[in-house]
């Protein structure tokens, strides 16, 4: 019988191969231990390491109050704000409430308005320029005590 060696479909040269480790007997694993520490050394590592939490903990402190007071005072100045903007409504009303109070005032003292309410109110009547006498006090002449009429 022949035998056939056709390497051209063998797929086992394609597939890597599996390294197999030599057995070795009587190994075990090392365990390797830090080296013990004096008490002097301990109580260095421990004073480090609370200096740094110390400063971990002072440093959040000082930022958490930044971040509290710069919350603090946006809210301080929004608050102000809308005060100021009631407060310059509040303004502008009451100069809106005099500019109209003014000119209520100006056509209630007018000449013309207190002249019509002393005629047709009060029944008074205009003088006319024969019915006016001018005094003058002081004046040089003896006979009347310093009081001079003319008319």
């Amino acid at each position: 019988m022949a035998v056939y060696n056709n390497s051209a479909y063998d797929f086992d040269t394609f597939a890597p191969r599996r390294q197999v480790e030599p057995e070795r007997k009587g190994f075990e694993p090392k365990i390797v231990r830090a080296p013990k520490k004096s008490f002097k050394q301990q109580r260095e590592e421990k004073l480090n390491y609370r200096n740094k939490f110390i400063r971990v903990i002072a440093v959040a402190l000082i930022l958490f109050t930044l971040l509290g007071s710069r919350i603090y005072l946006q809210v301080s100045l929004t608050e102000k704000t809308r005060e100021l903007d009631q407060y310059n409504a509040d303004i502008k009303v009451a100069q809106s409430e005099n500019v109209a109070l003014n000119n209520q005032l100006y056509e209630i003292m007018s000449l013309d308005a207190v002249e019509q309410k002393a005629v047709k109110e009060l029944h008074m009547v205009k003088r006319d320029s024969s019915q006016i006498r001018y005094i003058e006090v002081n004046s040089t002449d003896n006979s009347t005590d310093g009081v001079r009429v003319s008319e």
